[in-house]
């Protein structure tokens, strides 16, 4: 059976929005619709309403500062009427958080899947078809609850 993978593995994964769990598959089906499931292992992308509000937060996390440098840019490097800073900012800050939000949640799905493998949560339970042997111990906890 295979260790899985490392924090940065995963994150690096995110990064190319690929799937968590095999980085094989592309956990999204178009720029801004995330698949049901990776097309190359199975694992479920979004396991449950409001899986992605972490994703919200990491790319508020993101924009916010990135928008307040944009304008500040042009505040202090342009003479320009804040009218026209804002007609150029706008669409810079807006393009920026298109790109954003799918590598949110796709990096926010490898914090998920990192914190199910810790915690031995259901949707990390196998990794590429193959179960974990930390499967094979919470098995062996429940076991020991149970009697």
């Amino acid at each position: 059976m295979g260790a899985p993978p490392g924090i940065a593995r995963l994150l690096w994964r995110g990064l190319r929005r690929r799937c968590p769990a095999c980085g094989g598959g592309p956990i999204f089906a178009s720029t801004l619709r995330l698949r049901r499931a990776c097309g190359a292992c199975g694992w479920i992308v979004e396991r449950e309403p409001g899986a992605v509000t972490g994703s919200m937060y990491l790319v508020s996390v993101l924009t916010l500062p990135f928008a307040a440098l944009v304008f500040v840019a042009l505040w202090l490097g342009t003479g320009w009427p804040p009218v026209a800073q804002a007609a150029v900012g706008a669409p810079v800050v807006a393009l920026f958080c298109l790109w954003a939000l799918p590598v949110s949640r796709a990096v926010w799905a490898a914090v998920e899947y990192a914190t199910d493998l810790r915690t031995g949560e259901a949707g990390s339970r196998t990794y590429a078809g193959r179960a974990f042997a930390g499967e094979k111990h919470r098995r062996g906890e429940a076991e020991e609850q149970s009697r």
